[in-house]
């Protein structure tokens, strides 16, 4: 039986609630039924303890027994070795999933940051730069969408 323990911080900004990455994590782990713990570090006291499981400071991080995991899609690749539900055996489902992974991390979430990012800042909607960063995440996801419609 494992012992995961999801370190998330024990408050974040109202602008970044519910945003943050740790919901990757749970939901995974929640879809392989996988048993957690959850520990809340302090948002303003990041000590020496919390840059040694997360150098840059940040959250989410994984302990599974005395092994540390940071960054969230290393996390989730670290589940998806423990579990057939996330990460499956065949190698053609395996390696879709993987892709899906990465796609996720970099082709979706980058086109997402820049657009978040002004939504955050509360900066005008209407700004040339603003319209061309909806218009590229809105590509991006009608992208996705004809994909992944097709799919269970």
């Amino acid at each position: 039986m494992n012992n995961f323990i999801l370190t998330t911080f024990d408050w974040v900004p109202e602008l970044p609630r519910g945003f943050v990455r740790d919901i990757r994590i749970r939901w995974a782990l929640e879809e392989a039924k996988m048993l957690y713990k959850i520990n809340s570090v302090s948002f303003y006291e990041r000590g020496d303890d919390h840059f040694s499981h997360q150098p840059f400071g940040q959250v989410p991080w994984l302990i599974d027994g005395d092994i540390s995991i940071f960054e969230s899609g290393a996390i989730l690749l670290y589940l998806g070795e423990r579990s057939s539900v996330l990460l499956p055996t065949n190698p053609k489902q395996r390696n879709e999933v993987i892709e899906w992974l990465f796609a996720a991390l970099n082709s979706v979430e980058m086109a997402s940051l820049p657009w978040a990012l002004l939504k955050f800042s509360n900066a005008q909607a209407d700004t040339p730069v603003h319209k061309q960063f909806d218009a590229f995440l809105l590509s991006r996801l009608q992208h996705m969408e004809s994909i992944l419609s097709k799919r269970e």
